[in-house]
């Protein structure tokens, strides 16, 4: 989960210097192979096992591996395992692993350390918050989770260099469920030598190496020699912790960040800047920001007339083009496009203030009187975020007679509050772990998923994923879904926004960076090339 960015100066030429200026925590100097580029917010965690925000993933996603991951044709193709195959029931999945692949430490890379990282992601002593959202669907797993037993049934290491996974049932999504982080290989010994403290030198598989986490201030990574992909053709990763949109902008056109994110408050003076414009990328993402409306923490939200009334009080295309300047597409669905199954004829609950009145008005709050108050809550040091939220709220003031007050949370204190559902009313984005309707439905919205922050229940909303999870014919499998969403969508589940767009500015001498929809691949096969 992530968001957009950034503000300030003027570029010297087209291509900055490819040299870093030396890091003034520390006085080095960073080789001319260092790709330098910010972190929004400081990582939430080492541990892949509990990860479970955007920004901290792009950092393990460089120092750990999986059996498999993402190609710039978005197919999930081999990483360790080096071929699979499935049962005809679809339930058994065997992972050839790859030969002579080692940890960080020199520790040789066997199927059994994939038995133990997921077993260890599932038991509840590690507390993670994920493990029970993409690793449950293995045959046992709820046992571990509940603590019944130690180990799932369903991962078996079938000799050094082969795993075998069961499935309780048939999941056509389940192997891309395995490129996040909770199915990464994680080092047994260096988890048992380190301690509380492993994560400070966490060991993995990956191609890049953590040298340094200056909490609050850098997290540096170093090339990986020894990387079964071959060696990186950079030397080092460099992320500095910039969490003020103006600091990154200055920096990127000081030459001291290879790339930074735009906010759009920015975008139309960089479009028009001779020396930004051409260093400008855009992205669209499989992902939806979106508000919240929590049942559980705010009862006034089990109301389905009230809900209804707040989507048709949100005028979505005001609201994009003066806060996002016209950039990402409004979202009338959940499924972004890019995900099987998106609906571009779905129109929603379009903007209708008269009816949203009427709709408050027979859910016993006429002119919004009697209404608790409200908070919104978002991420905190996030321009775009701040401005929408600040004029959604004035939508929602003149159209319900309703204020909402704004509240802005680090990042880690919101997720934490999310998690435990203390959020009413809060504005995120959710961003596609993998390419499949099922995790955006069944994970964000089935009754009693973990993800669920809304607390959202429908039985036939319910019925029909539950049915399309299992299903193996495609077609039917995305009837199901649009039959569910459309449910979601009429009862007001969420206030669904706008789908994401990424902007971005990229010094040019930056060179093969591989490009998938669900974003920057890994960094195997960048470089830097250009004037100094």
């Amino acid at each position: 989960m992530l968001a957009a960015l950034a503000a300030l100066t003027f570029l010297s030429g087209c291509a900055t210097s490819t040299r870093p200026k030396g890091d003034a925590n520390t006085g080095t100097t960073a080789s001319a192979q260092t790709l330098r580029y910010p972190l929004l917010t400081e990582p939430t965690t080492m541990d892949p096992a509990r990860v479970e925000d955007g920004p901290t993933i792009d950092v393990l996603q460089h120092l750990y591996d999986g059996l498999v991951q993402w190609n710039e044709k978005n197919e999930v193709v081999p990483n360790l395992a080096e071929s699979w195959t499935v049962s005809p029931d679809g339930r058994v999945y065997t992972f050839k692993l790859k030969q002579g692949v080692k940890f960080h430490n020199g520790d040789p890379v066997t199927a059994q350390d994939f038995v133990y990282s997921i077993n260890r992601a599932l038991d509840p002593k590690t507390q993670s918050t994920v493990a029970g959202t993409y690793l449950n669907d293995i045959l046992g797993a709820e046992d571990v989770l509940a603590g019944k037993a130690q180990t799932a049934k369903g991962v078996e290491a079938v000799g050094d260099h082969t795993l075998r996974i069961t499935l309780d049932q048939p999941k056509a999504y389940f192997l891309s469920k395995l490129t996040y982080p909770t199915a990464y290989a994680v080092s047994r010994r260096a988890i048992e030598e380190g301690g509380d403290r492993w994560t400070e030198k966490p060991v993995g598989t990956g191609p890049f190496i953590l040298d340094q986490w200056a909490h609050h201030s850098m997290v540096r990574l170093r090339a990986n020699p020894d990387y079964h992909e071959g060696r990186p053709k950079l030397d080092g990763i460099e992320r500095p912790i910039l969490l003020d949109t103006r600091t990154r902008h200055s920096k990127f056109e000081n030459g001291e960040l290879h790339m930074t994110d735009v906010t759009m408050g920015d975008y139309d003076r960089d479009k028009n800047d001779p020396k930004l414009k051409d260093n400008l990328k855009i992205y669209p993402r499989p992902a939806i920001f979106y508000v919240s409306m929590n049942q559980k923490a705010f009862p006034p939200f089990q109301k389905k007339q009230v809900r209804q009334a707040f989507n048709h009080a949100v005028d979505k295309d005001t609201l994009i083009r003066v806060a996002m300047r016209d950039v990402p597409k409004r979202a009338n669905g959940i499924l972004p496009p890019g995900i099987p199954g998106y609906d571009p004829n779905l129109k929603g609950l379009e903007y209708n203030p008269e009816k949203a009145r009427q709709l408050l008005a027979e859910a016993g709050y006429p002119g919004g009187k009697g209404f608790p108050a409200l908070t919104l809550t978002f991420r905190e040091k996030q321009a775009d975020m701040r401005r929408f939220a600040e004029a959604m709220a004035d939508q929602l003031e003149k159209n319900l007679g309703i204020q909402v007050s704004l509240r802005e949370m680090e990042w880690g204190s919101f997720l934490d509050a999310r998690n435990k559902g203390e959020l009413p009313f809060y504005y995120l984005r959710w961003m596609a772990d993998y390419l499949d309707p099922q995790d955006f439905l069944s994970i964000m919205l089935r009754t009693g998923t973990s993800e669920n922050g809304a607390n959202y229940s429908n039985p036939e909303f319910d019925r029909l994923v539950d049915q399309a999870d299992v299903m193996q014919d495609p077609q039917k499998r995305i009837e199901l879904y649009r039959k569910a969403e459309r449910i979601a969508v009429d009862d007001a589940a969420w206030i669904p926004l706008y789908f994401q767009t990424d902007v971005e500015l990229w010094n040019p001498a930056v060179k093969g960076v591989r490009e998938s929809l669900m974003g920057h691949l890994p960094h195997k096969q960048t470089y830097l090339d250009g004037p100094n």
